[in-house]
Formats: structure tokens, C-alpha cells, sequence
């Protein structure tokens, strides 16, 4: 019988070998089950077993419930596309794209479907931080695109141990909701620590065409090669292949991406998912005008909150034209083709 593995088995195939999405379900789930011995290294952007310790005889759920280990299996229910705006006019100034995400879930709040949402917010530095947002200005201050990594799925540990809440929204890239959907998958077979299958009552993904190192992008590129003050950032934005930073209304930087192409981390260079499938709502900027967000309905849960936001009036939607339905497709298959053609690189070493 092949012997079980666990969290040195995860350091060895994915973490030291350059496949680690650093989405928080290993950290997550090790708490979850009571242990809390993984924690996320955040100079180094990597989880890390805690000094002196090692995983409990017969766990290892760390090591099966990494994405990156095996994916988890594809569902389809829906793909409805829509062009949305936040109706709010405080949302739509504090947010990003038509404040879209902002708003899906100041409704879900509003309208008792969730107590909290699992989101991430930055300081002054532009530091990433998972924060559990129970009320509106919690929510806005996580309003915005950031660009490093964050480990969004700690983020549930703390809804469920610290808060105690029961029903919650996650917030996430494409790899972090298929973490959280592999959590799913192995805890439903095994362990279902705490009961996290039905604490996430809402999966909101946002489009992603990979995210970069905090030290490369800030540190290296923004502060010592093109003398910004991130202190003066107050919003980034990549749309149609540009870095846009601003600080306030004046822009600072208007870049192609290309030029932060070295700082991209290594584990979203094989990633083939750019509008997060395993979402029950997909948002993101691609296909719809400035001030809009596109948003993809995915599964009949979505659907009914969706409808209830706008029904509510949190948010005008219309059907997404054409020419957006078709970019955002070019662009899915663009990122799949890129993250296959990566691993094989990588497997041939060419």
C-alpha cells in the first residue's frame, strides 16, 4: 500500500518546485482540523510548516486538497454574461469597474444570505491582507484590484473559529475558488472539517490573468526602477494588456504588461483559468466599457442572487454585447493554451 502523504510531499512537488498558487487551502484547512501547525510565509509567498513540528500520523489533507496536486473535477451549469454597474454612486466612487463585486455582496449581506464575506485588503504599502467584512465599510475598503498574492482561503478559519459565523462569501482568483473547491471535494469524502461544505454560502471569482511578486512588482519595479512612492498609490489596474497606476485622479504609470512579465509568480504561469469556472459569479473588466464590469453567471445559486440584487437594486445589469462575450472567450482560451503550453515547457525542459 503506498504510504500517505503529506505537507513535506506538498513542499517537494508543488511548493519547492515552482507550482504553489499560495491560495491558503493548506494553511486553511490545517486549522480547520484543529491543528494550525501551516501558516503563509509572507516575504517568502509560501506556506511553511511551523519550527520543530510535522503533520499527525494519517492526515496529510494538505497535500490532497492542493489543486495544484490534482485538479478538482469541472461542473457546468450555466454561462450567462452581463454588463453590471453598482447603482450606488458611494460603491461605483470607493470601487473598481462599476463596483460590481462590492455590491453583489453589500446585497447578500443586506438580504441575510451571508453574515460575512471573505475579502482582502492592503495598507499604505500596498501589503495584502485577508479580512472577514461584516458591513458595508468593511466592504468598500477592500474595493479595488490588488496584484499580490493574498492566501484569500485563510480568510475561512477565521470567518468560522474566530467570528463563528455560519454563512459566508468567498472572495477569490481563479486558483483560490478551485482550492476551495477541492477543500470541498476531499473534506465531503473524508473529514468535512468544521462543516466549511455549507459555511461558503456564496463563491464570487474574479477574472485573473496571473498575480506577481509583492517584492518584484512593488519593491523592484514600481518604488526602485520607476521612483514611485507606493505610499501615493491609491489604484492599479491592468486592462487590455496595460498597468495602469494612479493616485487619485493622475495617473502615475501607464505600462505594458510586459515590462512586469519577470515578476509574474511562478505558480500562475501554468494556471489555464481565467474567469474562475469553480464560481458561483465571475466579475472582472474584460469586454465590458470603463466603469462596467463584465459578470458571468455560473451556477442556478448565482442566478437567484444575482436576480435578488437586482431586483433589490443594487445593481443595473444588461446582457453582455457580443463583441464582450467573444473577448472574454479569446481570452480564457488565451490563458488555457499559455498554462498548458507552460507545463509542458516545464515537463521537457524547453
Amino acid at each position: 500500500m503506498e504510504a500517505k502523504k503529506d505537507f513535506s510531499d506538498l513542499e517537494q512537488e508543488v511548493i519547492d518546485n515552482g507550482k504553489c498558487a499560495l491560495c491558503g487551502g493548506c494553511v486553511a484547512t490545517c486549522r480547520l482540523l484543529n491543528y494550525g501547525y501551516l501558516s503563509v510565509d509572507h516575504d517568502k509567498e509560501r506556506p511553511v510548516m511551523g519550527e520543530g513540528l510535522e503533520c499527525p500520523p494519517d492526515c496529510g489533507y494538505c497535500y490532497y486538497q492542493c489543486p495544484r496536486v490534482e485538479k478538482p473535477e469541472m461542473r457546468h451549469e450555466l454561462e450567462e454574461m452581463y454588463e453590471v454597474v453598482a447603482t450606488d454612486e458611494g460603491l461605483r466612487a470607493a470601487a473598481q469597474d462599476g463596483g460590481a463585486v462590492t455590491a453583489l455582496l453589500a446585497y447578500a449581506l443586506a438580504d441575510g444570505i451571508v453574515e460575512g464575506c471573505v475579502t482582502v485588503v492592503r495598507d499604505e504599502h500596498w501589503k495584502t491582507r485577508v479580512q472577514v467584512a461584516m458591513d458595508r465599510s468593511s466592504l468598500i475598503k477592500a474595493a479595488g484590484s490588488k496584484y499580490t498574492p493574498s492566501a484569500a482561503l485563510t480568510g475561512i478559519p477565521d470567518a468560522i473559529i474566530d467570528r463563528g459565523l455560519w454563512s459566508v462569501a468567498l472572495v477569490g482568483t481563479p486558483c483560490q475558488i478551485a482550492g476551495y473547491e477541492k477543500m470541498l471535494a476531499v473534506g465531503r469524502d473524508t473529514h468535512n472539517a468544521h462543516n466549511f461544505a455549507s459555511i461558503i454560502r456564496l463563491r464570487i471569482g474574479l477574472f485573473c490573468m496571473g498575480s506577481y511578486s509583492y517584492k518584484g512588482l512593488v519593491n523592484e519595479y514600481l518604488a526602485a526602477e520607476r521612483g514611485i512612492n507606493i505610499r501615493e498609490v491609491t489604484g492599479m489596474q491592468i486592462s487590455n494588456n496595460v498597468l495602469h497606476v494612479y493616485s487619485n485622479a493622475k495617473e502615475l504609470l501607464s505600462t505594458d504588461i510586459s515590462e512586469i512579465e519577470p515578476y509574474k509568480r511562478e505558480g500562475c504561469r501554468i494556471c489555464e483559468d481565467f474567469t474562475a469556472l469553480f464560481s458561483d459569479i465571475s466579475v472582472g473588466n474584460s469586454g465590458t466599457p470603463e466603469g462596467k464590469s463584465t459578470v458571468i453567471v455560473r451556477t442556478y445559486l448565482g442566478k437567484d442572487i444575482f436576480e435578488g440584487a437586482v431586483e433589490r437594486g443594487f445593481i443595473d445589469a444588461k446582457p453582455l454585447d457580443p463583441s464582450g462575450t467573444e473577448l472574454v472567450h479569446r481570452l480564457m482560451e488565451q490563458k488555457k493554451r499559455a498554462g498548458i503550453a507552460e507545463k509542458e515547457r516545464r515537463k521537457t525542459g524547453k
